[in-house]
């Protein structure tokens, strides 16, 4: 592990202590001006600060005069601009748009290509700040997928404040508030249990459960959490790891056995917490997999829910998203 100690810059950043792993993909998420850019610049010796040896990629990269291809080579070797080459074509370029030149490039485009050199560099660090937020919200999870294969057995930190890009690209997740980490930990476990309410209203109480595609049928895929199926929203290949995200106010529970109206996604389970969340309760479904819904107290009251409770628990699956793991 990489262990970084005292970041501040001014009152923006104020971190005692950062861990990474060089091996895994870490998120800094928040909402804008909590500092994550400041904190990302400072890793990356832009501003004072511990400095890793990376391959940065600022959130408005600078294309110079010239094709599209001539911006991809740049700064790179031989074998290096071939890689890039490779990877642009991967995120979704092709070798005609690289002809173009670079004014011509839409937002899209140009995101692609600078991801695609950045990723080229032999730094043992990658630094992103929000990467995918020019790519089409069609075309975001594709890219998102082919990242974190291009990103394998490299150390990464990305900034987003976009929670599916989060669960899409992170093994691990820092939640920055007003320049201070406030709660770090596993993606799975951190969006789905914010550690305070502090943290709930920035990133919202969500589902995230991992596991691998087992079926499709369009626009819907199914994904095996391990004897526990899940459908959404999604478009990825069957055997593939994948997560299922979706939010805590989509969960609808009934007591006992109930029906579930048009819910495709229905399970039986036990209650196993039940907390207080500002003014609603959060109520943490042991359905084989931890499952969290938000309630208000009149509805605990009425249907007499308590830890112990058995309950079926369901959300549509059009309220779920299905994104690389």
């Amino acid at each position: 592990m990489k262990v970084l100690t005292n970041l501040r810059f001014g009152t923006v950043v104020t971190v005692p202590e950062l861990i990474l792993d060089p091996n895994g993909r870490a998120v800094i998420f928040g909402p804008n001006g909590a500092g994550k850019t400041t904190l990302l610049r400072m890793l990356a010796g832009r501003l004072p600060g511990p400095v890793l040896e990376t391959a940065y990629l600022p959130q408005r990269p600078y294309l110079f005069r010239g094709s599209a291809g001539h911006n991809l080579g740049l700064g790179l070797s031989s074998e290096q601009a071939a890689r890039a080459r490779q990877l642009v074509e991967r995120f979704g370029l092709s070798t005609d748009v690289l002809r173009r030149a670079s004014g011509t490039l839409s937002g899209g485009e140009r995101q692609r290509l600078v991801l695609a050199r950045t990723l080229a560099r032999p730094e043992p660090w990658v630094l992103l700040d929000e990467p995918l937020a020019a790519i089409d919200v069609r075309d975001r999870m594709d890219v998102a997928r082919e990242l974190v294969v291009s990103l394998d057995h490299r150390g990464v930190v990305v900034v987003t404040h976009d929670r599916d890009v989060a669960v899409a690209m992170g093994d691990s997740v820092a939640v920055m508030i007003d320049g201070e980490i406030r709660q770090v930990g596993p993606v799975t476990e951190v969006f789905a249990l914010p550690a305070t309410e502090r943290v709930a209203s920035v990133i919202g109480t969500a589902n995230v459960l991992e596991g691998r595609i087992s079926g499709s049928i369009h626009p819907l895929v199914a994904l095996d959490l391990g004897g526990v199926e899940v459908w959404g929203i999604g478009s990825l290949p069957s055997g593939s790891s994948a997560r299922a995200l979706f939010g805590a106010e989509a969960v609808t529970i009934y007591g006992g056995v109930a029906k579930t109206g048009s819910a495709q996604n229905h399970w039986r389970g036990t209650i196993v917490d039940v907390r207080q969340v500002d003014r609603l309760l959060e109520v943490v479904v042991d359905v084989g997999v931890r499952v969290v819904a938000l309630i208000t107290p009149g509805a605990q009251a009425a249907l007499e829910l308590r830890s112990g409770s058995e309950v079926t628990v369901a959300v549509k699956a059009t309220a779920v998203r299905i994104v690389p793991a």
